[in-house]
């Protein structure tokens, strides 16, 4: 992350939009994310944001493939969520590809015939 970024990068705000688009409930509280930290571990990364209510844990998985410069097969993403606010959002390499955390050029592509769903879950906390 670079010093003084609080906010997501263009490439999180692509995704999360498109979460959103699915979960229109996400959309209020996108424009408010403050980035806590960010964490690349080679194969993908994590963006934790601040929330600290005490709702149920869910996530949402994007049904689309995001592409980048590197990996070949692209990245997926899943964004955690505690009630309608984002609390992380992990994006990952499939099989063992690495990524540097570059996206110049970033697309995001549907995948067909598919759409998002949103799964419940729950926290041990």
């Amino acid at each position: 992350m670079r010093p003084g970024q609080l906010e997501p990068n263009e490439l999180e705000m692509a995704i999360l939009s498109s979460l959103a688009q699915r979960e229109p409930a996400l959309a209020r509280h996108i424009q408010q994310l403050h980035v806590l930290s960010r964490e690349f571990t080679g194969v993908g990364c994590f963006t934790r944001f601040q929330y600290e209510g005490a709702e149920s844990e869910r996530h949402l998985v994007l049904d689309a493939q995001i592409h980048v410069p590197g990996p070949h097969n692209g990245l997926g993403a899943i964004l955690f969520c505690r009630g309608d606010h984002p609390i992380c959002l992990e994006l990952y390499t499939y099989g063992d590809e690495y990524w540097d955390g570059v996206y110049d050029g970033y697309s995001i592509a549907p995948t067909p015939n598919q759409s998002l769903q949103p799964t419940a879950g729950h926290s041990d906390e």
